[in-house]
């Protein structure tokens, strides 16, 4: 987008936080952008300008699950049963209307569980051993949303809307293309080839 600026004007700014202590940790980073920022849009009247997040441990997408995912279920006796999603969208809870996943364990039995009652998806290592994710940590979604230090992008609306973004993140096809390659390159990565990025630059 910097190409859409008269020469030497910024059309983009990174605002890095390294050295605020609260940010440390994801979730008063996010309690901060979603309060005070108003999930990034509280400075869209004053100043034309929209804020995206970026966190060392972003998760603020939850967890998802697909056909095929390996994923371990909380036991009511506090232990943790692993098996594999055969269908994500399986039906609601009658008493409260939950969504339920069609899961097949691992010693054979195959039933419905709340999707609250899914404690992480597995992640396949390079042993081939699977160890669990943290609450959707794993995911493309929130992956493409992780920086080496807490991190809030400064975005000129015109500069959005010009790119064909408008009001719809993702709606300009060249923008699209671009999240999409992020949220591939991010999926190949997975969640140990993503930290293993950010550190090295840190």
């Amino acid at each position: 987008m910097n190409s859409e600026g008269a020469e030497g004007e910024a059309t983009t700014t990174l605002l890095i936080c390294p050295h605020v202590a609260d940010w440390a940790e994801y979730e008063p980073f996010s309690r901060f952008f979603a309060e005070e920022l108003d999930d990034g849009i509280a400075l869209q009247d004053e100043l034309g300008v929209k804020v995206v997040a970026f966190h060392p441990r972003y998760s603020r997408f939850g967890l998802s699950v697909g056909a095929g995912d390996r994923i371990a279920v909380s036991e009511s006796d506090g232990t943790m049963a692993l098996g594999t999603v055969l269908e994500e969208e399986a039906g609601i809870h009658p008493d409260d209307g939950e969504e339920l996943v069609d899961v097949r364990f691992d010693d054979g039995q195959e039933y419905l569980v709340r999707y609250s009652e899914i404690a992480a998806k597995m992640l396949m290592q390079e042993d081939g051993t699977e160890k669990p994710g943290d609450d959707g940590s794993a995911d493309a979604a929130n992956l493409v949303s992780r920086s080496p230090r807490p991190l809030l992008h400064l975005l000129r609306m015109e500069d959005l809307e010009r790119a064909g973004l408008a009001s719809q993140a993702g709606a300009g096809p060249e923008i699209a293309a671009v999240l999409e390659r992020n949220s591939v390159r991010a999926a190949k990565l997975g969640l140990e080839g993503m930290d293993d990025l950010l550190e090295r630059c840190s």
